[in-house]
């Protein structure tokens, strides 16, 4: 049986004895260089992967102007929890410590001082969920350069990377951790070049897009 792996080097086979999954490594001996395994590693259930099937929250659309385009958005179930949960504990903290001096008209800076990590958390509790409720990624590919972007309403970013056919796409372990859990993102790199992104997406619907990529690319 031969080998799914190839060298990033020569492309050379590389032996399943030569491939150590622990330790994210890969040795060719054809040309002696070594890689990170999961870049040369194939996407984790891209052999099911159908396009015309995509997972809840995925949706492709294929312009003639502006090339493919993959838009995930999708809202979870646990802001009927968060909500409340911040609208209760938020309300609660910024009435008491800051609501009250707005009241009176007098301003306590011990008060205000110690009210700072109640005021962070509820700025960032308060834009989570404005992301989970009008945010979407998109990623697009039309002449040559692939673009993802993430948006929440008409405030976001936007990444470009110049690729073609050599590009690699891959899922790659993501420098944070939820519930203790490492995430993956998908890396797309071309030419010496990266794009990083998508990390907050749910495994199936990551493995989906980074496939598409793939295809999309493979294709053009």
């Amino acid at each position: 049986m031969s080998s799914p792996y190839q060298c990033q080097s020569c492309g050379a086979a590389i032996a399943l004895a030569d491939v150590n999954v622990a330790n994210d490594i890969a040795l060719c001996r054809a040309c002696g260089k070594t890689m990170p395994f999961s870049e040369i590693a194939p996407i984790p259930g891209s052999e099911n992967v159908d396009l015309a099937h995509p997972p809840k929250g995925v949706r492709i659309e294929e312009s003639p102007i502006h090339g493919r385009s993959i838009t995930y958005r999708k809202i979870p179930l646990v802001l009927l929890f968060l909500i409340p949960f911040t609208a209760a504990w938020s309300g609660f903290s910024m009435y008491g410590i800051y609501g009250s001096q707005l009241k009176k008209g007098e301003f306590d800076l011990a008060s205000s001082l110690f009210g700072l990590p109640f005021l962070i958390g509820t700025v960032f509790l308060v834009s989570f969920i404005l992301f989970c409720l009008f945010g979407r990624w998109r990623i697009g590919y039309s002449g040559g350069v692939l673009a993802a972007s993430m948006q929440v309403g008409p405030i976001g970013w936007t990444r470009r990377l110049v690729c073609d056919k050599s590009a690699r796409v891959s899922i790659r372990p993501a420098k944070w951790q939820k519930n203790n859990v490492p995430q993956n993102l998908i890396q797309v790199e071309c030419q010496g070049n990266t794009l990083k992104f998508g990390s907050p997406i749910p495994d199936e619907a990551k493995a989906f897009i980074a496939e598409a990529i793939r295809r999309t690319i493979g294709n053009s």
